[in-house]
């Protein structure tokens, strides 16, 4: 999916090149504070668009961050937000759910969880 394609080159150098699909790989150690933060995005449902020849949708987007602290949890989401708000000309990303904040305690990482809708 192109869409998706473009959506991770924008994001991918973050959080020291941490950003991740689907998954937080094994190997990022709660423990090791140099292994954070991260990013793991999915799709997690999509736009439907019904044409004649065949069926598209527009890509839904969640993105999780993880850090080590608050205050590097929102730099992180501040910078995720400034970078899609800037790619207007490469792709078409729409805030669909605001950031909202928890603790992940199986991580023991601070969580950042929001969503876009792609154009």
């Amino acid at each position: 999916m192109e869409e998706v394609a473009i959506f991770y080159s924008l994001i991918k150098d973050l959080c020291g090149g941490r950003v991740y699909p689907d998954i937080i790989p094994v190997q990022n150690k709660a423990t090791d504070p140099a292994m954070w933060p991260a990013i793991r995005y999915l799709v997690v449902s999509g736009q439907v668009e019904q044409t004649n020849c065949y069926q598209a949708f527009n890509p839904r987007i969640q993105i999780d961050i993880y850090a080590n602290t608050p205050q590097e949890r929102m730099q992180c989401v501040q910078q995720v937000m400034d970078t899609l708000q800037d790619s207007k000309e490469e792709i078409d990303c729409v805030l669909k759910t605001a950031p909202f904040s928890a603790y992940d305690i199986d991580r023991q990482k601070y969580q950042a969880t929001f969503d876009y809708m792609i154009f």
